[in-house]
């Protein structure tokens, strides 16, 4: 389902469950940002388009020669943590999850570390049962008050179709007391209302990013799943739990969150609901931000014709009709990532949007960015 280099005097992350005492309101304004592309990148500077609140610039590619699941980046969401000032940790998505670590959030400093002796999570999916075994993906990180770190994850459990590995999807939770290098097994927090089918089939829900409303006081998961009737569309789920934890989560009916997200006894969860503002493009992988320049919360996710799409919000629930980033007769484009200086959570004047560029159908595809400056 992606170059701030701010220096700040307080560095705060949405997420952490510790830090809920300044209101998104009153956050610092990082307008004159130092944040300029790096001299080391392949970068344009006339190639930039103008949609009137920001500007974009054209896509620089990121190699990934000799990295671990080579060609397969990005997959969905990739997760940011400050650990201490100056240190960021990433994780990404994959039926392996890889954790790495570097004085930058920006993926392409990070990209080297993606091996096999980083995979922190999903490692020996073939032997698991259930609801992960076909891989967990890490799609949020987050910091909790007793010092461990929550992280959600898109789960899979496979069928060998005739045209392929087909997935019944989920979400699920885990806890780390080490900073995400070790991880708790996970347990299932959301599902659609129906049991794994009997053959295979695309189905189930996931594919999506958790993001702290502070303003809300609710970690809100918005994520992707087929509405009867129509195709696939992003819904959303919110948990009042300062953990997130199982049993707390409530999926959005159309006016609040009211409906259960997961019944561990029928492994089953209520229906799910589309976010109506995004009716215009349908899509899916949302990453979701909130930039303190604007006041706003943003979201960046694929639609189903290989476009990336932003919409904006005052409030993380109602969303404007979105907007086209890219254009799928020049490129094709998904698993769209906001990731700033601060990281993936939060945002300036600045951000980098990552997706995946030109997938083949073998699914190989490119990692590239584009740099966005709001006005």
């Amino acid at each position: 389902m992606k170059i701030l280099n701010v220096y700040l005097s307080t560095l705060l992350l949405i997420t952490t469950a510790c830090e809920k005492d300044l209101s998104l309101a009153t956050k610092y304004d990082n307008s004159q940002s130092k944040i300029i592309p790096d001299p080391n990148e392949n970068y344009n500077p006339n190639d930039v388009t103008d949609w009137g609140d920001f500007t974009m610039t054209g896509q620089i590619t990121i190699p990934q020669s000799g990295v671990d699941l080579q060609g397969f980046w990005p997959d969905g969401k990739i997760s940011v943590v400050e650990d201490s000032p100056g240190k960021f940790v990433l994780f990404w998505g994959e039926k392996y999850s890889i954790r790495t670590e570097g004085d930058t959030p920006y993926p392409e400093y990070h990209i080297s570390q993606v091996v096999q002796g980083n995979r922190v999570f999903g490692a020996g999916i073939d032997e698991q049962d259930g609801f992960n075994d076909g891989g967990s993906w890490i799609t949020g990180v987050h910091k909790l008050s007793d010092g461990r770190w929550v992280g959600f994850f898109h789960a899979e459990s496979h069928w060998e179709g005739n045209t392929g590995i087909e997935a019944y999807k989920s979400i699920g939770v885990t806890y780390s007391p080490d900073k995400g290098r070790t991880w708790t097994e996970g347990v299932k927090i959301l599902n659609v209302n129906y049991l794994k089918p009997n053959g295979p089939t695309w189905s189930g829900l996931g594919d999506g990013c958790v993001v702290y409303n502070e303003a809300r006081e609710q970690f809100i998961c918005y994520y992707t799943t087929t509405i009867p009737g129509e195709d696939a569309k992003i819904c959303m789920a919110a948990s009042d739990d300062p953990n997130g934890a199982a049993g707390s989560w409530k999926k959005w009916d159309g006016t609040g969150f009211n409906v259960e997200g997961y019944n561990s006894v029928t492994d089953t969860g209520g229906a799910d609901t589309k976010i109506d503002g995004l009716n215009s493009h349908s899509g899916g992988n949302p990453s979701v931000m909130y930039i303190h320049y604007l006041k706003k919360w943003l979201m960046v996710y694929a639609g189903w014709d290989k476009v990336i799409y932003l919409s904006k919000s005052d409030d993380g629930i109602a969303w404007e009709d979105p907007i086209a980033l890219t254009d799928a007769s020049k490129e094709t484009a998904a698993y769209a990532n906001l990731i700033g200086d601060e990281g993936d959570l939060e945002g300036g004047k600045t951000v980098k949007l990552y997706y995946a560029r030109n997938q083949n159908s073998q699914g190989v595809r490119q990692l590239a960015y584009r740099i966005i400056n709001f006005k």
